[in-house]
């Protein structure tokens, strides 16, 4: 399996978030309670010391990324999961890349900047759903990526129908998400991304289900 995209890609977003945080180190003093939660309204309600603030984010790619190395080797259909490479390395680098932006929000308001984390974040959420619906529709079953329910995991032709299916429907919520968060602010389009994401992901699970009826394999095996 080629990981090379994966590793190059987190390697300089990992080096990024180090580099950053090394100087924001420096700028900080010690002993401050920096925040680290933020509830719906996008105020922080939550607060930590220096190192775990300024470290969570960057232990969290790099662990990721050793877990994105790691599954594909263990997983009982390599062969497929191999052959399911882009959404592979588009799921890796788009989850540290991330993680690399809320890094970056973190160390912004520990240095007095005001931010609202929830703002902020949703239209970094809409592009990471829109990424992977794009790459969704290219997987081969497999046990660690996709909508992975019993009947995808038994029957080939419902992995490929309900991820064609899913992949549109994650693009299409990100797509809404994004219009939500220009054009009717935070709280409402909050409340689109998630019940969309909700949505598509339960959609896809009976779709799994519909399509298994409909595998032509099963039905000449009844």
């Amino acid at each position: 399996m080629n990981l090379r995209p994966m590793l190059f890609g987190n390697s300089l977003l990992v080096a990024g978030m180090g580099a950053a945080t090394a100087w924001a180190w420096t700028k900080i003093p010690d002993g401050v309670q920096l925040p680290i939660h933020f509830g719906i309204d996008g105020k922080a309600d939550g607060f930590a010391p220096k190192a775990e603030a300024l470290l969570i984010m960057p232990g969290m790619a790099i662990a990721l990324t050793i877990l994105f190395l790691v599954l594909p080797y263990v997983d009982p259909r390599r062969s497929n999961i191999e052959a399911s490479g882009q959404f592979w390395n588009a799921a890796a680098i788009t989850t540290v890349a991330l993680l690399a932006y809320v890094q970056g929000l973190l160390i912004a308001t520990a240095m007095g900047q005001a931010i609202d984390m929830t703002s902020a974040l949703i239209p970094a959420l809409a592009v990471l759903f829109m990424v992977l619906g794009n790459y969704l529709s290219k997987t081969r079953s497999n046990w660690f990526g996709g909508i992975r329910t019993p009947w995808t995991l038994s029957s080939e032709y419902s992995w490929g129908r309900t991820h064609r299916a899913a992949g549109a429907l994650y693009i299409a919520s990100g797509v809404l998400s994004l219009a939500a968060w220009a054009t009717v602010g935070v709280q409402l389009s909050l409340i689109v991304l998630i019940g969309a994401i909700t949505a598509s992901s339960l959609l896809s699970v009976v779709l799994s289900w519909v399509y298994w009826r409909q595998d032509p394999a099963r039905l000449q095996d009844a």
